[in-house]
């Protein structure tokens, strides 16, 4: 599982390098914008945020679809993935800027563990 885990993050640390690369499609190019004008910064700031936030999206459908993970692996990818993500955008947004883009219930200081959580595997 930790082995997983430690693959996971590496994929999104190595999707982000990729991903600077890449010739961007419209939809890209729109949500940077929109991110842009939401967090009232630069292009650089935004894309980085975007390419943090699709490769978040990316690892999450991976843990998802993988069927040989148990509800209760999911579900400590999903943590991990989640926190990576968040510690990734610590490094390049203040908190006032963080709290506009990272859900509320995906924040460090608001979410906790659902302990209540019952896998039937």
């Amino acid at each position: 599982m930790k082995r997983i885990l430690i693959a996971i993050v590496i994929l999104m640390t190595i999707s982000i390098g990729r991903s600077y690369g890449q010739q961007v499609d419209s939809v890209k190019i729109n949500r940077v914008s929109y991110i842009r004008n939401l967090l009232k910064t630069d292009t650089s700031t935004a894309r980085k945020a975007s390419d943090i936030q699709d490769n978040y999206k990316q690892a999450l459908k991976l843990v998802l679809s993988n069927e040989a993970l148990t509800d209760r692996q999911k579900r400590a990818a999903i943590d991990s993935l989640m926190n990576e993500k968040n510690r990734q955008l610590e490094g390049l947004l203040p908190e006032a800027q963080r709290n506009l883009i990272i859900p509320t219930t995906e924040r460090k200081q608001t979410w906790k563990r659902d302990t209540t959580f019952k896998s039937n595997r």
